[in-house]
């Protein structure tokens, strides 16, 4: 790096923002309460196992763990049907997610519980006051979904402030606004009013480098925007308007837009802004020394993107485990007893474990980046963060998807789609497969597939030098890409209604929650007894 640079207007943004968040977070360690709360044990090992067992069924980023799990508690305790009184859930909430180990014991205070209290309060009166004027079923479901949504944020938020993830997400938007013009990104049939293009840029840098969820995103305009449930037409309004863009066709390829040019990015936030970013302010006193942290940083996110790819195979294989045996045990078994009058073993085998060795074979062929990517990502960061005349801008222009390709390309993609799956239907129908054993075959390997390709865009999320394919890649892209199309459309609408999720809340976690809290209740009564007998 040049030794005369000086940093420019948004070099100067960031080390101004990582101040502000080290001054906030000080202000508020200093005002917590001093004494925690302790949570009683009893049956956290079996919670845990279970959280495991629903986190794979349900397949979800890490980051966002935890607030899902906030927002099943709430889902189940709050009654929709009656209003209720909420003053022990706020304690129920934070027992369930330290015996889960969301949370470290002796972390909460009485003043979290107080505000989480307080959200809980507040945000399910609002839902109970839109009741009140609103008679439409359906709305009234849509409302209820936002209301969730929203406090299972402010719930979170209590535990661990989101100052950072908005601070960065104004870093990036700031970078990212004049390089990107949204109005040139509007998908054709699409109507997106000029007003909302600064929405649309919000939401693709939200979903696409920091992960987040429509929930998080949902809160954060909603702070953003000072918006209050509250006041409910304003509230109702709002997220209607949030539904639409963030479902919108132009969202999506924004999304992909920023996520294709998003590799430095990324690594400036791990760097700077999460909780645990390993990189402080006092690195930006001279290039050097910022150079050295940031390649130490990158070179060390290569090897955590290593442990999070097992992570991932891990637990891919273990959803496509839970998910084909709860399938097979209430569709392909009854269906061969019932059909065939017995159960054909070797499709059931097939069927159960082929996916799961396809993912497991699929990590051989991950790799992470080189050093050249290294150099490409420093480079990135100087132009970001740095006055430099002499620095070709035009290299780091953004880069868009080129033009759809034309009638005789879509063709030939259409005739490779039934070449595969018609010579794989082959294969299948020599080993005896019926058309149910087939079809559920075809939609484990494409879900496979769709979950290789996931965790092998991992590795494209953080590439900064962009490599042409050779043959060997293409050759497996024209064999994989329609299982992972297939498998792409499968895993939208999964996440929609999440059958395998809905059945392990009804059949194992509401009994199994119920059990645990009425052993808490009993451990308690128990230990009031025995002060008695003091």
């Amino acid at each position: 790096m040049n030794q005369d640079s000086q940093l420019n207007q948004l070099g100067a943004q960031l080390v101004d923002s990582l101040t502000r968040i080290d001054a906030y977070e000080s202000d508020v360690l200093a005002r917590r309460d001093k004494e925690t709360i302790h949570i009683p044990t009893v049956g956290s090992k079996l919670s845990t196992a279970y959280e495991q067992l629903r986190n794979a069924s349900e397949y979800a980023e890490d980051n966002l763990l935890r607030q899902r799990a906030i927002r099943r508690y709430l889902r189940r305790v709050l009654s929709f049907h009656e209003h209720i009184g909420t003053k022990p859930f706020a304690e129920e909430l934070v027992t369930e997610l330290t015996q889960s180990e969301y949370l470290p014991n002796d972390h909460i205070t009485k003043s979290d519980l107080k505000a989480i209290s307080e959200h809980i309060k507040h945000y399910y009166g609002a839902y109970w006051q839109y009741v009140k004027i609103e008679s439409s079923s359906g709305k009234r479901l849509r409302f209820q979904g936002w209301m969730l949504d929203v406090l299972s944020v402010r719930c979170e938020q209590v535990l661990q402030s989101n100052i950072r993830q908005l601070s960065f997400t104004h870093f990036a938007y700031t970078y990212l606004q004049p390089k990107l013009s949204v109005k040139k990104l509007v998908r054709s049939g699409e109507s997106i009013d000029e007003q909302d293009y600064s929405l649309v840029l919000y939401i693709a840098i939200q979903r696409a480098i920091l992960k987040s969820d429509s929930a998080s995103i949902r809160a954060a305009l909603i702070d953003s925007y000072r918006q209050d449930i509250g006041l409910i037409h304003n509230f109702e309004a709002f997220n209607a308007k949030f539904d639409q863009l963030y479902d919108s066709k132009t969202v999506a390829y924004t999304s992909r837009i920023v996520s294709r040019n998003g590799a430095t990015l990324r690594m400036l936030y791990t760097g700077f802004y999460t909780h645990d970013a390993p990189i402080s302010p006092q690195a930006f006193k001279t290039e050097d020394s910022l150079e050295y942290a940031l390649r130490q940083h990158v070179e060390k996110e290569y090897d955590d993107l290593n442990k999070r790819l097992d992570k991932g195979i891990l637990r891919s294989i273990a959803f496509l485990l839970i998910t084909k045996s709860i399938i097979g045990l209430g569709v392909e078994v009854p269906y061969d007893l019932f059909v065939e009058g017995h159960i054909l073993w070797m499709p059931l085998v097939i069927n159960l474990f082929f996916p799961a060795v396809f993912i497991a074979i699929s990590r051989l062929t991950l790799s992470t980046p080189t050093g050249r990517n290294t150099d490409a990502i420093i480079a990135h960061t100087r132009h970001i963060l740095y006055e430099d005349l002499s620095e070709n801008s035009a290299s780091y222009a953004i880069r868009t998807p080129r033009a759809t390709p034309s009638v005789g390309f879509n063709l030939l993609y259409a005739v490779m789609f039934i070449l595969v799956f018609g010579a794989l239907s082959y294969i299948l129908f020599q080993l005896k497969f019926n058309i149910v054993q087939g079809i559920i075959f075809f939609v484990f390997l494409s879900t496979a597939s769709f979950l290789a390709f996931r965790l092998s865009n991992q590795i494209r999320e953080i590439e900064e030098v962009h490599l042409s394919q050779g043959s060997l890649a293409l050759l497996r892209d024209i064999l994989y890409m329609p299982f992972i199309y297939v498998g792409q459309q499968i895993s939208f609408r999964y996440s929609k209604i999440n059958i395998v999720a809905n059945i392990l809340d009804i059949l194992i976690e509401l009994p199994l929650k119920t059990v645990l809290r009425l052993a808490r209740q009993w451990t308690q009564f128990l230990n009031s007894k025995k002060d008695e007998l003091i």
